[in-house]
């Protein structure tokens, strides 16, 4: 059995030698923690072939709503006669009205969107003086709101970050045709 294998060694030092070769087939210490990532939940949809696609706020138009709110009737006499007139006051309200749908672009994956991605972008964007808080790796409301404003000259009105946007700011490679 094993004893012929062992050539003299006690059955002491032989579990001491199993024990250390347990210890070297232990799993390995876990790796570094995965890099967290922004993630729009259903504002992105992903294709069968993985291209992500977003879709911009749709277009709107303010509409003013009048309304007349009596602030004191009529006055009549006995007869029913108006002696004084009621006094009426005109209240104008805006209204939004969304006037069709928001257009749909190919958007940046949320997997590429990672801490150092989102610090490249926040310094694209602070180069060309479209953000102007901390380089913090964070897709926080300042950055979303410097994102909308850089695409809107795109004709793309959204705080997701389009592939087009991501190409013009040099932060994702631009394919070869």
């Amino acid at each position: 059995m094993i004893s012929r294998y062992v050539d003299g060694m006690t059955r002491s030092s032989l579990s001491i030698a199993l024990l250390a070769v347990c210890a070297a087939c232990a799993a390995p210490p876990p790796a570094e923690a995965p890099v967290p990532m922004v993630v729009f939940g259903a504002q992105i949809e992903v294709d069968a072939t993985g291209t992500c696609y977003a879709r911009a706020d749709a277009p709107r138009r303010v509409d003013v709503v009048d309304t007349f709110e009596e602030v004191r009737p009529a006055r009549r006499d006995a007869e029913g006669r108006v002696i004084e007139p009621a006094v009426v006051r005109k209240i104008s309200t805006p209204r939004e009205v969304v006037t069709g749908e928001g257009t749909r672009f190919e958007a940046v994956c949320p997997p590429v969107l990672t801490e150092d991605y989102v610090a490249s972008l926040q310094r694209a964007l602070l180069v060309r003086r479209a953000y102007a808080g901390p380089i913090t790796g964070d897709y926080d409301g300042p950055t979303q709101d410097a994102v909308r404003l850089a695409q809107r000259t795109q004709g793309i009105d959204s705080a997701i970050l389009s592939v087009a946007t991501a190409r013009s700011l040099g932060l994702t490679a631009v394919p070869l045709e």
